[in-house]
């Protein structure tokens, strides 16, 4: 495409006289070349010849939620739009560089919202005399020993292997802050993983009689079978569950209503106080802030979906989903008014950028602002 034919289309486009062919044509060359230096030239000299906007800048600011819009996304099973956001990105990458070039010309405070990436591989170990280690930045390398234990971390996964012939318990924490995800192999073989803002203190040996281990947040567990040891998980000191051989998950994040257990195969007893409840797979242990418990049936793949690279809403309210978001994306959420009552199905994928999801809420009248790592919703 030369320099007049993306002039002539980003003109179009502007004044909502493009055709279906000629927006298929400008996203298309866009998405394809997202940081080729032609756009913005062509946006610079629209500027020049189109100084109007001053008075209507909603098209620029919308733009993504815009063509989003047109092609109408159905809340489904997963969301089909991919491809939609990669066009609704690169236009609106576009749209704010002229957006940002107009404001400061006319002398206006300017917020500018850097892309807020997904949450990436990462953890902080505390080590049994307290020392801290970033994992974040570490590659393949081997941590020493604790108790005659070896502690090894091996792209992304933190294993401990052998065994601790001392008999002292020493214990290990993961950490994981927001904006963090991490897997880690216990000594025994169970299989750990922590969603963003978790945690799970562990022995790096299980030499007792009971294999007990302690969260906060949200952890997956696929717990190696060893029948004359049964797996123990305290849970932020609220409740627990005990288990020989299972794969399970955990929701306990202390800003949810609830502590959710929910069981993928196997069994396990879930309790708190004085209550218990045998689960079966498919089912789910929920604790309100009362202390009642009730079971319910429920679909396993909605509770693995965070494992498997997807945001999963069923009939989510708003202020549920912001605070999915606002672990993933370490970012703080703030409402301008009363939260919307409507609610969400669906799932999306976690390996977008927060302003890509904050597209899709846009499109369904969720309006918002990004002020550095605050979110505000203004509806």
């Amino acid at each position: 495409m030369d320099h007049q034919r993306l002039a002539d289309l980003l003109k179009a486009y502007a004044d909502n006289s493009i055709t279906l062919e000629e927006t298929d044509e400008l996203l298309t060359w866009l998405e394809t070349h997202p940081n080729h230096p032609m756009a913005e030239e062509v946006g610079e000299e629209f500027l020049l010849a189109n100084q109007h906007v001053t008075t209507n800048l909603e098209p620029y600011q919308h733009i993504a939620s815009k063509i989003l819009a047109t092609d109408r996304p159905v809340i489904r099973k997963v969301f089909p739009i991919k491809r939609i956001l990669s066009y609704a990105a690169a236009i609106a990458l576009l749209m704010g560089v002229l957006l940002y070039n107009l404001l400061k010309e006319n002398h206006q405070p300017v917020i500018i919202a850097k892309t807020i990436t997904p949450a990436i591989n990462g953890a902080i170990l505390t080590r049994g005399d307290g020392r801290q280690i970033n994992l974040d930045t570490l590659q393949s390398t081997n941590l020493g020993k604790e108790e005659g234990t070896a502690i090894k971390l091996h792209k992304g996964l933190l294993a401990y292997e052998g065994s601790n012939n001392s008999g002292n318990m020493v214990y290990n924490t993961i950490h994981t802050p927001n904006g963090r995800t991490f897997h880690v192999l216990l000594q025994d073989g169970t299989g750990v993983w922590l969603n963003a803002g978790s945690s799970i203190t562990y022995p790096v040996a299980f030499n007792g009689k009971t294999r007990e281990v302690s969260i906060t947040g949200e952890v997956y567990f696929e717990v190696a079978n060893a029948v004359n040891q049964p797996f123990k998980v305290n849970i932020d000191d609220r409740a627990w569950v005990q288990v020989l051989g299972t794969a399970f998950n955990i929701n306990a994040y202390k800003d949810e209503p609830y502590i959710a257990t929910t069981l993928i195969q196997g069994a396990v007893k879930a309790g708190y106080r004085q209550q218990e409840a045998i689960l079966h797979p498919g089912q789910q242990a929920l604790v309100n802030t009362d202390g009642a418990m009730q079971l319910k049936e429920i679909a396993p793949t909605a509770i693995t979906a965070w494992r498997n690279g997807l945001f999963h809403f069923d009939n989510a309210s708003i202020p549920a989903v912001m605070r999915q978001l606002a672990r993933w994306y370490d970012v703080t959420v703030r409402f301008e008014g009363a939260p919307s009552t409507r609610s969400f199905s669906g799932e999306i994928g976690r390996d977008l950028s927060l302003q890509q999801v904050l597209a899709i809420l846009e499109t369904m009248k969720i309006h918002y602002k990004i002020n550095n790592r605050e979110i505000i919703i203004t509806e």
